[in-house]
């Protein structure tokens, strides 16, 4: 910090002097230079850190103060960073311990600024006020900064009185000014203007700052009438910084209408309790039940809990209870922070009402069960809950919420970890859930002993709800949220079962990656018993129905990797939930279910059971209809309407497990539709890597007819990347080498496409599967060139097309002929080829050698 002293200490020596004629001792550019970087520092640390390093003694203050008036004039040759810090700098000087008007030197020369109409007084501290005010309407960090100032200068002992309440009337008075007359039209229209918003929160900024500082209400009690109806006016609902000021404001002016708060705190006397808890002999310590006042030995806690608590008081913890369901987060933020702070200051009774009023916006449109807890909350608003879960968090780490109510509001949070609300294509909630797991991590740190016997009690709802959060939830911030309020919940009550052993396998860092989380961490946290069934609940019942596709892949690929460790439940209870008739109104299964998301991750978990418990479910006659079934279920719409292409992948997908677990065909029927299905995927889904492999084995297990493989041979499928995969596939059948040759010709077909559409280049991706597929089929018979030699034009296309493609633009083409090439001149016998292509054949393979061969520098 000592290059900030050098920087402001030449500036300040160039303040100080006025050089008559001469040049500049610090040029403007500089001066400009060292404010730049000073406002980074600022940026950096803080202005609060930045601003113990500038000068202030009484000899700076009419210096810097004429240096920001002059900028001030001249806003067009100065810049905003220089005046930011300037206004930094009198934020500083304006705590000096000296009456202002001792040191006032009665600088009249100074030009008057835009904002001053007529004639004012040439005292220091009154164009000090000027000054500021001039700034408030200023937008960013030249309204902040004079905010600070302002805060400061009107906070001393000389000003306080004198000056204060005049200014506090004159802020009130500019917001009402632009609400109402000057600026009413535009407020009908489109809003309040750009200038109306700057004077409202430059208003507004310098209050928020007042109240922080101001040592007593008395000097608001005019114009307390008018704030409480300010703050409630309607005018500011498009503007969300202005909200969030309101909102600062309020709960500010609340805590300094209330009384201050002792050493002696709820928190402090709470943590005292514990303190002496863990202190006392074995025959004090609490038990079930007991009250800890025998521990405290009637230690008084810091509120009185006879004080009248006044209506404004009431009115503020309202308008902060509205708050918490605003549509921005930086005000439902704001106005938890605030609800804690104001609740800390009241009897404890009333802080506990204040609790039970946060956790009543939880149920709001919310259907709970007799027993209380939440059972759909797809009615609710997630600014609602975001707002409640803050300020439930924000009282519970000071120690506001009692054993009871603890109880009761843990079951809502925990149904808030998993809070999700499907909008279209895209769900809402994360905040939700992530506020969710503040609030498990604020539990964590609640000073009152009792709470501990609460935690006990509930320990495992807790846990598993946190794990499987933390390990399955799509976004990356509520994991490690989840994780970080775990690792808590260990560290301070060791409640929770395995608990290091868990955080080794769900750290912050392990569950940053998706796939390690959902797939590596929790297979290892599975393998404990205590969390493995919640875990493939949470599987089965969330994640494998998400919005999200690849979130629901990914899902299927944790479920192969869990459901081997608990089969009796996955095969007796979740297979149940997923294949069975789970809706009442409709009457249908997941898996012929009409929502995509849905109905897409019920078949793709049931093939993926299909094939982990084959073994115990073949022997269960009801088990083996239910899988069965899955095909049966799916009516025909489905496969050709919207979302298509996802539920033909998740049918392949489920017939690949089969075909790979080894379940035998019912009949030829099943045969027939499974390659339908097939055929069906190939014509319509863009991505078809995963449906070949399917197909693969599919063909391995249950084998084609003649009739399907002319339908692949024929074209009955386009002539796309899919049939040149199909292709391939059907080359390693020696069943079908005679039809080896449409195959081929097939395939050089393909080799032509260059077809371009919204999609790219997608003719790129037929020629490299062509000559994927090339390869594979003279790979698998060494022989093919030779009986291809009937169509002396087959073979030579081949050749011809080949070079061509060893000729394209894109690497992977290249890479591919060359492959293609490769196998056919060199892993080939040539038994009764035509002359003439053996000799083009001895030519290409003097040209293109094997990969395997030794070079010399001059061949090379």
């Amino acid at each position: 910090m000592a290059v900030i002293q050098e920087y402001v200490s030449a500036y300040h020596s160039y303040a100080n002097c006025k050089p008559e004629g001469g040049s500049d001792p610090v040029s403007i550019g500089r001066m400009a230079g060292i404010f730049d970087l000073l406002y980074t520092l600022c940026k950096v640390r803080g202005y609060k850190v930045i601003m113990r390093f500038f000068p202030h003694g009484v000899v700076d203050v009419e210096p810097v103060f004429g240096t920001l008036w002059l900028h001030s004039t001249q806003l067009a040759k100065s810049t905003w960073t220089t005046r930011y810090i300037l206004l930094i700098w009198l934020s500083l000087l304006a705590m000096i311990p000296f009456d202002i008007d001792s040191i006032d030197s009665g600088v009249s020369n100074l030009p008057a600024l835009e904002s001053m109409e007529g004639s004012i007084e040439t005292s220091l501290i009154v164009r000090w006020i000027e000054l500021g005010k001039f700034y408030l309407h200023r937008p960013a960090c030249e309204m902040e900064g004079a905010a600070v100032m302002l805060s400061r200068l009107l906070s001393r002992k000389d000003t306080a009185t004198r000056l204060q309440p005049s200014f506090i009337q004159w802020a009130v008075d500019s917001i009402y000014d632009a609400t109402t007359s000057s600026h009413i039209e535009s407020a009908r229209s489109n809003g309040l203007s750009v200038a109306a918003v700057l004077k409202i929160n430059g208003a507004l900024r310098v209050l928020c700052h007042l109240f922080a500082v101001i040592d007593s209400v008395d000097a608001l009690r005019p114009q307390m009438a008018s704030l409480m109806e300010l703050f409630q006016l309607d005018v500011f609902e498009n503007h969300s910084v202005t909200r969030k000021l309101v909102t600062k404001a309020t709960q500010r002016l609340a805590m300094l209408v209330l009384p201050p708060v002792s050493a002696t705190s709820i928190a402090h006397s709470q943590i005292r309790k514990s303190v002496r808890a863990n202190l006392a002999s074995k025959d004090q310590i609490l038990q079930p039940g007991m009250s800890s006042a025998a521990l405290d030995n009637g230690s008084e806690i810091g509120v009185d809990e006879s004080a009248e608590i006044s209506e404004e008081v009431e009115v503020f913890i309202g308008i902060l209870l509205q708050k918490l369901q605003d549509k921005d987060t930086i005000v439902r933020w704001s106005a938890a922070k605030g609800i804690g702070r104001v609740s800390e200051r009241l009897p404890l009774p009333l802080a506990q009402e204040i609790v039970g009023a946060a956790a009543e916006i939880l149920k709001e449109q919310t259907l709970a069960s007799s027993d209380g807890n939440p059972v759909d909350v797809s009615m609710t608003s997630e600014f609602a809950w975001h707002g409640s879960l803050l300020a439930l968090a924000e009282m519970s780490r000071k120690g506001l919420i009692s054993p009871q109510a603890l109880e009761d509001i843990v079951p809502w949070i925990v149904r808030g970890l998993s809070y999700e609300i499907q909008r279209g294509d895209y769900s809402v909630g994360s905040n939700v859930r992530d506020a969710a797991c503040y609030v498990m991590w604020a539990f964590a740190r609640m000073p009152n002993p009792e709470i501990r016997r609460v935690f006990s009690a509930m320990c495992a709802q807790m846990s598993t709800a946190l794990v499987s959060v933390a390990v399955f939830d799509r976004e990356p911030n509520v994991r490690r949220a989840a994780s970080a309020a775990f690792q808590e919940h260990v560290g301070r009550h060791s409640l929770f079962p395995h608990g290091i052993s868990v955080l080794q396998a769900a750290d912050f860092f392990s569950v940053g990656n998706m796939r390690n989380a959902f797939v590596v961490a929790s297979r290892k946290i599975a393998e404990f018993e205590e969390y493995r069934e919640s875990l493939l609940q949470h599987l089965c019942t969330n994640t494998i129905y998400h919005w999200d596709a690849k979130t629901r892949e990914l899902a299927a690929v944790a479920l192969f990797e869990l459901a081997p460790l608990a089969t009796e439940y996955v095969a007796e209870r979740l297979l149940a939930d997923i294949v069975g008739t789970k809706d009442i109104l409709l009457k249908v299964s997941n898996t012929a279910s009409p929502f995509l998301a849905v109905r897409h991750g019920a078949i793709i978990a049931a093939g993926v059971i299909a094939e982990t418990l084959a073994s115990h479910l073949l022997k269960d006659e009801k088990l083996t209809k239910m899988i069965i079934s899955v095909t049966d279920s799916i009516p025909a719409r489905y496969l050709d309407d919207f979302g298509a292409s996802l539920t033909l992948e998740a049918l392949t997908a489920f017939i690949g497990s089969l075909s790979r677990s080894g379940w035998t065909m019912v009949n030829n029927n099943a045969q027939q539709k499974y390659f339908d299905f097939f055929v069906q995927a190939f014509t319509t889904c863009r991505e078809v890597d995963n449906v070949v492999l399917n197909f693969e084995a599919f063909v391995d297990a249950y084998g084609v007819s003649e009739q399907q493989h002319d339908d692949i041979i024929t074209h009955r499928i386009s002539s796309d990347t899919s049939a040149t995969f199909t292709l391939g596939i059907f080359g390693s059948d020696n069943k079908f080498n005679s039809e080896s040759a449409k195959a081929v010709s097939a395939l050089l077909n393909g080799l032509l496409d260059h077809t371009i559409d919204n999609r790219g280049d997608v003719g790129s991706w037929v020629r490299k599967q062509c000559l994927v597929s090339l390869a594979g089929l003279f790979e698998s018979d060494s022989l093919l060139l030779s009986r291809l030699s009937d169509d002396r034009d087959l073979v030579l296309r081949l050749l011809g097309r080949a070079l061509q493609s060893a000729t394209e633009k894109i690497d992977k083409l290249r890479a591919a002929a060359g492959y293609l090439l490769e196998i056919v001149l060199h892993a080939q016998k040539l038994e009764g080829l035509d002359r003439h292509i053996c000799l083009c054949i001895d030519e290409l393979r003097r040209v293109i050698p094997p990969a395997n061969a030794n070079l010399g520098k001059e061949d090379a």
